[in-house]
């Protein structure tokens, strides 16, 4: 009886143990990153932009 084939295993991340996603990159291999650890970046996000470019301010304090 043969052995059946099973599915290549996936790298895990070091920190979380999640399964690692390949991202192209610039250069002809893909990079691996870990969607938990390594998501996008909050403060670029386009809440976060669109609270730096609103009208509201920190109060002014008193001299």
């Amino acid at each position: 009886m043969t052995k059946p084939i099973e599915p290549p295993q996936r790298k895990l991340c070091p920190s979380c143990g999640k399964p690692l996603i390949a991202h192209e990159g610039k250069d002809t291999r893909p990079a691996l990153y870990c969607p938990a650890c390594d998501g996008p970046d909050p403060l670029h996000s386009p809440k976060a932009i669109g609270w730096t470019k609103s009208w509201l301010r920190p109060p002014k304090r008193a001299p």
